[in-house]
């Protein structure tokens, strides 16, 4: 439900490997079949290794997004047809070191930020408007794929902030300028 205040908690994160990371995997495939097939201790060795990377990858990609608090602050109010500037505050939560790379998405609007610990962020982001009345912008979508390009870890947050669209102003007529002196 949308909320004012979102902490994003272990079981609105989702993860999933990226192109690189199938390529990672596909690789390491290969390479156990190649080590199997030789019998070679060391390309056993560093296959193991760098699978055991991938699984630190995924300890690490979901955990920089664990406990990050994302805040509506307000949004400005604007005619219909310009863009709105919505802000919002990003916390660093628990014990963490911080948040990087993380991806800001709107449709129309994308930005990336560092929550660093003990600091609150102010992100501000324009959305386009279209018609008058209250502008209820969609889920905003988090994603970070930190620290390896690996994996991807996103969520969405169902912000609960509003942005008042007045209607388009009609255009004025142009002045007609006088020929004559007189006032």
């Amino acid at each position: 439900p949308p909320a004012r205040v979102i902490t994003l908690e272990q079981r609105r994160l989702f993860i999933f490997p990226t192109a690189a990371g199938f390529m990672f995997m596909a690789t390491l495939l290969l390479m156990l079949l190649t080590a199997i097939n030789y019998q070679n201790n060391m390309a056993y060795g560093l296959t193991f290794w760098l699978a055991m990377v991938f699984v630190v990858a995924v300890h690490f990609t979901h955990g920089n997004l664990l406990h990050l608090t994302v805040a509506a602050v307000g949004a400005e109010s604007v005619f219909a047809g310009q863009q709105t500037g919505l802000r919002l505050r990003l916390t660093a939560g628990g014990k963490r070191a911080g948040h990087y790379s993380v991806y800001l998405i709107w449709p129309g609007s994308e930005q990336w930020v560092d929550v660093l610990p003990g600091v609150e962020t102010t992100v501000q982001m324009h959305l386009s408007t279209h018609e008058r009345g209250w502008f209820q912008p969609p889920r905003l979508r988090i994603e970070s794929t930190y620290p390896l390009g690996l994996l991807r870890c996103w969520s969405y947050a169902d912000l609960d902030i509003q942005a008042l669209v007045y209607p388009r102003p009609l255009p004025a007529p142009a002045l007609c300028a006088t020929a004559g002196s007189e006032g």
